[in-house]
């Protein structure tokens, strides 16, 4: 290879190569940001979620401080009747003993009269008998047994009643009234407490969620900038490598399973000579594409910066049946593709190709020997690598029909055949609208860039036309202005000066001309601001039809990025049961009170939840490279409401 050649490949090669090395690098602090973003927005979730509780443990302490307020207030009404009542309970004491004794003393004084009126009674008795005295001694007898006995039975009751009311309780049911009421102060003291560390609470979890939104949306800026750079990175890439690298690239099929091929694509070699130069030969038949032969050549990555034309010039002059290379033939098309399956290439070590390792393809072009007599060297024509690719086993992620949550149970089934060990591993998305709103989705960010883009074509289209037209419209403003003035300057004339005849129908006949001038430049504006606001509708219309990826759910950021790096208090893992579904195994999880979300906050009762499914290889760091994960679809996924079964039990029982 000449020096010039030479310099000129080696500055594509360094080229290309620091743009994939800007692509890695964009694309490392594009998952970083990813990351940062998701974080602030599970921590503004949390914040969201910490002041719904706040508020709501604000109204129940508001109500129960209330309710203490109201018990407070009787209780002092119980304890002052309580005191009340002792100081009457004890005065009735006094006083039924006092009348106890008093009516005793009656009594036995009544019982003496009576056995006195019983004396003369029995001395009548025996003197007088059958008389008038004797009936009235008699009726008086028996009245005073009456009265004795009334005597005697209103001093047993009112004994009774000295006894009785001496037993009411009112010293203890005053103590307890004491106790009762100093316990309720206290109780109201705890709950005024807590009403104002709940709303305390409340005002710090506001404070936290402002911040916390802050925050993220810091965070969301990032991310966007992040991601703009590096789109940007990979355009350049692309722009670079079609210009100066054949565009060539390797894309690997996305299919579940094994990927055991990948296609090969790049642009012809064309001459920046003109083709009527030749008279003859191949170059003349291809219109300008002077290569006779393409051939591919896989090389591990990192042995790509070793790899020269001379190794591609002795390889292709080894038998095809190695496998060393594979050879395309030039055709009058102005691109070339190539299917190559793993076991139809080698390296160019002369080594299988093997999963989870990375590999560059390089295209060699065989010049046709006229075009190199015309250009006056010899040497043939070696790409730049290209990006580096890797065959990997895809999984495949349960369906989501198939995931379900009932009595706090999380089953899925999965294909029985698959050999690998896998993990599969559960997570718990919030799906609470009024939590979420307002953050950034991947549908999200997929939008603000694709609608740049599409904003950025429409303008290319539209805005030089609605330019020009705003131009031609101010020159035809400006002229048609100019001709009103003349007009007026014309018609001052024959109006205010003393002229002729002849003078006059000259006046006349000029602004006569001007008028007819006036009306087709009115004419010819009104019709170029029909025509600007013709394009504008068009415009605007093609900005109101792009279309723009409709996010289902969850409200916030998440990806196979996200998830595959989440730590594992973010997921439970599923375990395999011993019963079978069509064939297909069964997984389940367990959800209890210590479950936790995808950001590691424990569930909440009440609250909407998404379950999702990410299965891992689960065979050492070696296995993984070769071995990519798959994450189930979350956006079509059923959500359930988590139910504490413990704490429903207890509110049960």
């Amino acid at each position: 290879m000449n020096s010039y050649n030479e310099n000129l490949h080696s500055s594509v090669v360094t080229a290309l190569s620091d743009q994939e090395l800007q692509v890695q690098k964009t694309k490392a602090s594009l998952d970083a940001s990813m990351f940062s973003l998701y974080y602030a927005e599970g921590a503004r979730i949390t914040a969201a979620e910490n002041l719904h509780i706040a508020n709501t443990n604000l109204e129940f302490q508001q109500l129960a401080q209330e309710q203490a307020v109201i018990d407070s207030d009787l209780s002092t009404n119980v304890l002052a009747s309580a005191d009340l009542a002792k100081e009457l309970v004890a005065k009735s004491v006094s006083n039924t003993s006092v009348a106890a004794a008093n009516v005793q003393i009656a009594s036995n004084a009544i019982l003496k009269l009576a056995s006195d009126t019983g004396s003369i009674f029995s001395i009548v008795n025996a003197a007088d008998y059958g008389t008038e005295i004797y009936d009235q001694s008699k009726e008086a007898y028996e009245l005073m047994n009456k009265t004795a006995y009334l005597a005697e039975q209103a001093s047993q009751y009112s004994m009774e009643a000295s006894t009785s009311i001496a037993e009411v309780p009112a010293n203890t049911l005053s103590e307890k009234a004491k106790n009762t009421n100093a316990s309720i102060k206290s109780l109201l003291d705890a709950v005024t407490t807590n009403f104002n560390n709940a709303s305390t609470a409340v005002v710090t979890y506001t404070e936290t969620l402002a911040t916390e939104n802050t925050e993220e949306k810091a965070a969301e800026g990032v991310l966007e900038n992040t991601n703009t750079v590096y789109n940007s990175s990979v355009e350049s890439y692309d722009l670079y490598n079609k210009e100066m690298n054949l565009n060539l690239l390797v894309k690997v099929p996305d299919v579940v399973g094994e990927r055991t091929n990948y296609k090969v694509s790049f642009d012809s070699y064309k001459s920046p000579f003109d083709v009527s130069k030749f008279t003859s030969g191949l170059f003349r038949k291809n219109k300008g594409y002077p290569v006779s032969k393409y051939y591919i050549f896989l090389v591990r990555n990192d042995k790509k910066d070793v790899f020269s034309i001379s190794d591609a010039e002795g390889l292709i002059l080894l038998d095809p049946e190695e496998k060393r290379y594979i050879e395309v033939k030039s055709n009058e098309k102005n691109s070339h593709e190539k299917d190559i399956y793993q076991s139809q290439l080698k390296d160019v070590q002369g080594k299988s190709m093997e999963l989870g390792v990375k590999y560059v393809v390089f295209v060699f072009a065989l010049l046709d020997n006229e075009y190199k007599k015309l250009i006056n060297t010899f040497d043939d024509y070696l790409s730049a690598p290209s990006a580096f690719f890797t065959l990997t086993k895809q999984l495949a992620a349960p369906e989501a029909k198939t995931i379900k949550v009932e009595n706090n149970r999380m089953v899925f089934v999965v294909d029985e055949n698959i050999t690998e060990e896998i993990e599969y591993r559960c997570m718990f998305l919030p799906n609470n609208q009024n939590l979420v709103k307002g953050l950034l989705t991947v549908e999200g960010l997929k939008t603000i860039e694709s609608e740049t883009r599409k904003l950025e074509r429409i303008a290319d289209t539209f805005d030089p036309l609605i330019a020009k037209l705003e131009t031609e419209i101010n020159n035809l403003t400006s002229e048609k202005s100019g001709v009103d003035e003349l007009k007026t300057a014309n018609r001052e004339k024959w109006e205010d000066e003393d002229l002729d005849a002849k003078e006059l129908k000259k006046l006349k006949d000029e602004h006569k001309k001007l008028g007819v001038e006036y009306d087709k430049k009115s004419a010819e504006l009104a019709k170029l601001e029909k025509e600007l606001k013709r394009v504008e509708h068009r415009k605007q219309q093609a900005i109101n039809s792009i279309d723009r990826p409709k996010h289902i759910q969850p409200g916030f950021f998440f990806n196979y990025t996200i998830a595959s790096g989440l730590n594992l208090e973010s997921y439970s893992i599923a375990k395999k049961l011993k019963d079978k579904v069509d064939d297909k195994e069964i997984w389940e999880v367990q959800i209890t009170a210590s479950t936790t979300d995808n950001f590691g906050n424990r569930l909440h009762e009440g609250d909407k939840y998404i379950p999702v499914v990410l299965a891992m290889p689960n065979e050492g760091e070696a296995v993984n490279n070769q071995i990519l994960g798959a994450l189930s679809d979350f956006q079509h996924t059923k959500d359930f409401i988590y139910k504490n079964k413990v704490l429903t039990n207890v509110i049960t029982n």
